[in-house]
C-alpha cells in the first residue's frame, strides 16, 4: 500500500516499459541494476573465498536457507516473465543469475555440514540428520516465501526481493557481535555491505526506483529508505566492530594462512 492508501503491483511490463532502449532513463536503469548484480556477487564471492581458507561462514544456517529458497524461487519467476514478455532479455539474464546464486548457496549448505557441523549442531548428529534439518528449513522458507508473494500480489518478486538485501546488510553484522571473533569476516566483505546499503536504499538510482517509481519513491514510500538508513547503519557498525575486533590468528583453525584480513 503507498502513502496515499492505493496499491501498487510490479509487473512484467514495468521492466519492459522502463529498461527498453530509448525509455526515459533506461540507461540509469540498467547502471542501477549492474550495481546491485556486482554487489550481490560480491557478498557471496568474499564469504566463498573465506569459507575454503578459514572453514567458518559469516551467515547463520537460516539465512543460507532462507537465500537458496528465494533464489530458486526467483528462477522460475523470471523465466516465466521472460516467455511471457517476448522473450525480454533481463528477464532471461535474471533467471541465469538467481541459478548462480542457488549453485553457490548450494555450496554453502554442504560446507556448513562438512566445517560447521560442531558450531550449528550438537556433538554426535549425523550427517543425514543435518542434510534432514537443512532440507526442511529450506522447504519452509520456500512455501512461506511464496505464499508472501502471493498475499503481495508480487508476480515480479521485486516488493519481496528487497527483503534480501535487508537481512544480507544486517544480519551478518550481529552474527559477528554474538561471535566475537573476525573469522568467518573480513574488511572487505564489511565495506561491500556498506555499498549494498547505499545502492539498495538511495532515493536516486537504485534498480527498485528504477523499475516502479510509482511504489518506491520517497514520497510514495518513505518506509523504504528509513529502512534502508537503519540498514545502512548497521553495515557501518559492522565496519566499526569489525575493525575493533582482535585480529585473526596468523594460522586459522583450517590450518591455513588467513587469505583476506
Amino acid at each position: 500500500m503507498l502513502a496515499d492508501g492505493s496499491f501498487a503491483d510490479v509487473t512484467g511490463q514495468d521492466f519492459v516499459d522502463h529498461l527498453s532502449i530509448g525509455a526515459p532513463g533506461w540507461i540509469t536503469a540498467w547502471v542501477a541494476i549492474g550495481l546491485a548484480v556486482i554487489f550481490g556477487l560480491l557478498v557471496y564471492v568474499f564469504p566463498v573465498i573465506m569459507t575454503e581458507n578459514e572453514h567458518i561462514q559469516c551467515y547463520p544456517l537460516w539465512l543460507h536457507c532462507f537465500y537458496w529458497a528465494a533464489d530458486f524461487m526467483g528462477i522460475w519467476v523470471f523465466i516465466h516473465a521472460w516467455a511471457k514478455y517476448d522473450h525480454f532479455l533481463l528477464f532471461l539474464l535474471l533467471a541465469i543469475g538467481e541459478a548462480v546464486w542457488v549453485g553457490m548457496e548450494t555450496y554453502c549448505l554442504t560446507r556448513a555440514v562438512q566445517y560447521e557441523h560442531s558450531i550449528i549442531w550438537k556433538k554426535g548428529t549425523s550427517t543425514k540428520t543435518m542434510v534432514a534439518e537443512i532440507v526442511i528449513l529450506t522447504l519452509f522458507m520456500y512455501l512461506c516465501l511464496n505464499f508472501l508473494r502471493f498475499e503481495w500480489h508480487d508476480e515480479t518478486m521485486w516488493k519481496f526481493w528487497i527483503f534480501t538485501q535487508v537481512l544480507v546488510t544486517t544480519v551478518p553484522v550481529w552474527e559477528m557481535r554474538k561471535r566475537g571473533y573476525k573469522s568467518g569476516n573480513c574488511l572487505a566483505l564489511s565495506i561491500t555491505f556498506i555499498c549494498v546499503a547505499l545502492v539498495s536504499f538511495n532515493p536516486w538510482c537504485n534498480m527498485w526506483l528504477a523499475i516502479k517509481p510509482e511504489f518506491f519513491s520517497l514520497q510514495a514510500n518513505p518506509w523504504y529508505y528509513l529502512t534502508g538508513l537503519f540498514c545502512l547503519a548497521s553495515a557501518i557498525y559492522g565496519l566499526y566492530l569489525y575493525i575493533k575486533l582482535p585480529p585473526k590468528e596468523d594460522v586459522m583453525g583450517s590450518g591455513k594462512k588467513a587469505i583476506l584480513k
